[in-house]
């Protein structure tokens, strides 16, 4: 009966799901939306954001879709409502083009999973952080290059994928160590691995300079240095209440980067349009901080690589969200008390588990 109605079930469940997306921004907003204000106000007004707040730790890219939509929605009474209908609408257009790249590898009963999952649901509506968009580039920046790779002459498919991946890691620089895997990858012409492993985060650099005579401090400062909380959740870390911050500070995240170049050693030999869904996965997994937004990073790969399997990190997720402070935060309204740094560790434990599924398929079959 899918198959048969499968295009009708799939555009009631994008209407569904931006439906609810928007219907959460009633629910109110956390500290993010506030720095979102800050920074929007600061760019409309022409100054260099990162000069003046210290709530802005990324590329350009978005803080000048911020500038744009807060200008705009400057002219309207309620400025502050529609600025956000902004932000929620281009967070879901990304949401809507991710949905489009999984129904092209998987179909459309995954690309429906990913778009109705309550991970990106409450991200996108309600928290409203941008990793999402991304994710986006990212995807369609290997999709791009995954057909020419092999090849030695240099096509307009190697130029879109460069770009695309550049955009990603401006935007957001969730693939700050995925040069590693490009350039350990035994698929990838030896040529291109060059160009597609130090374009993008040459790119990146370069993005800075127009802000850096006024903004060289903030740059460094609360970009190239800032750290998250160090909570490492695959260790349990964040619910060790006297282990030594100082200690744990120091080794957190050379820690979090051996374990990513050890992954990507171990998948050298996966198609490109593969590493990046299992780069996604690993840099969660792995990572030393996990906050409310990184949830939503891995939701494409674990959709399209372990398909019915990822509704446990969904539901988990979809859950922990819906109850916590910083999201939904319906435990207030219930009157309990829910532990973060718990449900990041079993969900990083969940995606080790997935990661131990595709390794154990990859090489023991």
């Amino acid at each position: 009966m899918f198959k048969r109605h499968q295009k009708l079930f799939f555009i009631i469940a994008v209407l569904i799901g931006i439906l609810v997306r928007f219907i959460f921004i009633f629910r109110g907003h956390n500290f993010d939306f506030d720095s979102f204000c800050i920074v929007g106000e600061l760019v409309s007004q022409g100054k260099n954001v990162y000069a003046n707040t210290p709530r802005y730790n990324y590329g350009p890219i978005f803080f000048t879709l911020l500038g744009m939509f807060y200008k705009l929605a400057s002219y309207f009474t309620h400025k502050i409502i529609l600025y956000r209908f902004m932000i929620v609408g281009t967070l879901t257009l990304a949401d809507l083009g991710i949905t489009e790249y999984i129904r092209r590898k998987a179909g459309i009963f995954w690309a429906i999973l990913f778009f109705i999952n309550p991970i990106s649901l409450i991200i996108t509506g309600y928290h409203n952080q941008f990793d999402n968009i991304a994710v986006l580039f990212a995807l369609y920046g290997c999709y791009c290059i995954e057909n020419t790779q092999h090849e030695n002459n240099f096509k307009f498919q190697d130029l879109a994928g460069i770009i695309l991946l550049s955009l990603s890691i401006i935007t957001k620089h969730i693939l700050f160590i995925m040069p590693v895997w490009i350039l350990l990858n035994q698929n990838i012409n030896p040529r291109k691995k060059i160009l597609y492993a130090f374009v993008p985060p040459v790119l990146f650099l370069l993005s800075f300079v127009p802000y850096c005579f006024e903004g060289w401090r903030g740059i460094i400062r609360h970009v190239f240095l800032y750290r998250s909380f160090n909570n490492f959740p695959l260790f349990g870390i964040g619910m060790i209440k006297h282990f030594s911050k100082s200690f744990w500070f120091s080794f957190s995240f050379p820690l979090f980067t051996l374990f990513m170049c050890a992954g990507a050693y171990l998948f050298r030999r996966e198609k490109i349009d593969e590493i990046i869904l299992i780069y996604l996965t690993c840099l969660v997994c792995f990572s030393s901080a996990v906050a409310n937004q990184y949830l939503a990073i891995p939701c494409a790969a674990i959709v399209i690589l372990f398909k019915l399997k990822s509704l446990i990190y969904f539901f988990v997720g979809g859950f922990y969200l819906i109850l916590d402070g910083a999201g939904l935060h319906l435990a207030n309204f219930l009157g309990i008390r829910i532990s973060s740094n718990l449900f990041y560790t079993l969900l990083t434990w969940c995606l080790l588990y997935y990661l131990i599924i595709y390794t154990k398929n990859k090489f023991l079959n």
